[in-house]
């Protein structure tokens, strides 16, 4: 008999028991749907270079042999990650959401950008809008010796519309009759895969849909970032202008750092404006770290004639606090984050020089 329909404690109600499983198995694939749509819709949220690097962490849990291709030093030639020993080959896209964009406009942009990377494959390129051989010289010193890609799987975050389809598909026939294929397969298989057949190939799990979520917030705050308003600045820019009193043979540098700090202070304020929105929990640990930035350094500050000089050092400060709550899961912000902090507290006051005043 099977386990579950087992009675330990007296109970005759098999179909009740009967019942009770059912229910089981349906929650547990509701609950699988869900973080299948909910991976798929991390997928969709992620555009550019964001949107390749989860591609090819999901794609390399699973498939053996899976090999990223940086696009260094002089390109990648469409080819963004391969497999089975360079048999299969993958081309990722991820274009910006734009709310103003019909669907014909997005089939189009996707279109344009796989068929751009299947001429690279077959080595090809327009001149004078005529398809002409054009060897590339980075697939050789890309794909093992002697292999031809089999099958070409183009991941795209947006893949509602099958319109891009018999594109795509015609402009690889075209490129195949054109080409010398010396690097894909003749009749070389070429296939679109969007974010919910992705999310459907493997197994979801915790740390997949972790990491989904963590990228997910670390893009958003990345494209917040580049447009937040960080307010008056007046104060901030009075002390930068003092220290290139203080320091003017090193003016250049000065502005330089300068920006370097207000870009830091901007995305500061787009990680803390993203958290209060998704993360209270870890918006509150942030506002205690900012206590214990200001106490440590302005005591840093205080007890130093030339506090311009302590920069370093107070940056250093903050860094070690916030490492504490927010390494393990945003490190890579962690340095801009801690530069931020000491970039608003340089803006806001609590931090501050004043220009040499002139001896009598």
């Amino acid at each position: 008999m099977d386990p579950i329909l087992r009675v330990d404690v007296g109970c005759t109600n098999i179909g009740a028991l009967l019942l009770f499983r059912h229910s089981t198995i349906r929650l547990k694939m509701a609950t699988i749907q869900s973080l299948i749509d909910e991976y798929a819709q991390s997928l969709a949220a992620l555009t550019g270079n964001a949107f390749q690097a989860e591609v090819c962490a999901r794609l390399q849990t699973f498939i053996i042999g899976f090999q990223t291709v940086p696009s260094k030093p002089f390109g990648d030639a469409g080819l963004d990650a391969f497999s089975e020993h360079g048999e299969r080959g993958y081309c990722c896209y991820g274009p910006e959401p734009d709310e103003f964009k019909t669907n014909g406009q997005r089939v189009n942009g996707i279109v344009d950008k796989f068929s751009s990377d299947l001429r690279r494959l077959y080595e090809l390129s327009f001149e004078k809008k005529t398809l002409q051989v054009k060897e590339s010289p980075e697939m050789a010193s890309i794909l093992p010796d002697g292999r031809k890609i089999k099958q070409i799987e183009l991941l795209v975050n947006w893949f509602e519309s099958h319109r891009v389809i018999n594109p795509i598909l015609s402009a690889a026939a075209k490129y195949e009759k054109v080409s010398e294929c010396r690097y894909v397969e003749n009749n070389a298989a070429v296939i679109v895969v969007g974010p919910k057949d992705l999310a459907n190939r493997y197994a979801i799990d915790e740390v997949t849909i972790a990491r989904a979520r963590q990228r997910v917030f670390l893009h958003k705050v990345m494209i917040k970032a580049e447009t937040v308003a960080l307010g008056s600045t007046e104060k901030f820019d009075l002390k930068i202008a003092a220290l290139k009193e203080i320091s003017p043979a090193n003016q250049e540098q000065i502005d330089m750092l300068g920006c370097e700090l207000q870009k830091a202070w901007r995305m500061a304020l787009a990680f803390e404006q993203e958290l209060d929105e998704t993360l209270p929990n870890l918006h509150r640990d942030l506002e205690a770290n900012r206590g214990r930035i200001l106490k440590r350094v302005l005591m840093l500050m205080i007890g130093s004639p030339t506090p311009w000089t302590e920069l370093g050092q107070a940056t250093k400060i903050a860094s070690e606090i916030l490492q504490n709550d927010f390494e393990k899961l945003y490190g890579m912000l962690v340095e801009d984050l801690s530069s931020g902090e000491i970039a608003r507290l340089i803006g806001e006051c609590p931090v501050g020089w004043e220009k040499p005043v002139p001896i009598a």
